[in-house]
């Protein structure tokens, strides 16, 4: 579904992605894990489009993107969340996700305006309210996000990120913050979009709740790509461990300084 070959990344003086390699399948939870700062959000952001690639490929379906613009790409089937929600809190739940539909129609001349005329409104509807039931919101839709709780607010961003049936659906870490019951809902989600052909792929530092949901993981440490296999396999892999173990006595070591 998604492959990504020899991706590097540069900012400044900083090498934030090295030659990484990537390959999701569709109908798998592919996490993407790896300590504090190892480019986790900047390989998020070279498959949105957010970050221009220095070298490397990415293909979606066989296709090349990495040309492409950010608003072809979500066109073509790609749709993430973000490590900070971004949501406009003052509009309602359904008008929110709605907005997720916006994305698709940019790259046709006023296709932003068209999205919202009386012939439209009527498969908008449907597509929100789709979504909606999915992430269990149907509920609250007509509630402002203003008013919600975060942990809600999580299946929201969720809900807009999944409204245009994307191919590839990108979560940068959308268990923060949750409840206990929460991530049992959102493991639920996730496993019922996975099921429906998508490739889900999970950034997140929770490593019970990755092992948990994913089929594979994608391990990266300083810009690199260290490890590909099963979450299992992960936990007895040297470098993995070294990275992880690496990640929390540098933590140790400033808490004592």
């Amino acid at each position: 579904m998604l492959e990504l070959r020899g991706v590097s990344k540069r900012f400044g003086g900083v090498q934030a992605l090295q030659h990484v390699d990537f390959a999701g399948l569709g109908g798998e939870v592919h996490g993407l894990i790896g300590p504090n700062g190892a480019g986790k959000s900047t390989l998020i952001g070279c498959i949105t489009g957010v970050n221009r690639l220095d070298a490397g490929a990415i293909t979606l379906r066989g296709e090349r993107i990495d040309r492409l613009p950010i608003h072809q790409r979500a066109r073509l089937g790609i749709s993430r969340t973000f490590q900070k929600i971004r949501l406009a809190q003052p509009l309602t739940v359904f008008d929110n996700v709605a907005l997720g539909l916006a994305a698709q129609q940019l790259a046709r001349a006023s296709g932003y305006l068209r999205l919202f005329t009386p012939a439209s409104l009527g498969r908008v509807a449907s597509l929100v309210t789709g979504a909606l039931e999915r992430a269990g919101l149907a509920d609250i839709a007509g509630e402002t996000v203003a008013s919600l709780p975060f942990g809600t607010r999580h299946f929201v961003e969720i809900a807009r990120a999944l409204v245009g049936r994307p191919h590839v659906l990108l979560l940068d870490e959308p268990a923060t913050g949750l409840t206990d019951t929460e991530r049992e809902r959102l493991a639920g989600l996730v496993r019922g979009v996975a099921g429906a052909g998508c490739l889900v792929v999970l950034v997140e530092h929770d490593l019970a709740l990755v092992g948990k949901l994913c089929d594979r993981v994608t391990v990266l440490d300083d810009g690199r790509g260290i490890f590909t296999g099963t979450p299992a396999e992960a936990q007895d892999n040297e470098a993995v461990i070294a990275a992880y173990l690496g990640s929390a006595k540098l933590a140790r070591d400033e808490a004592r300084a």
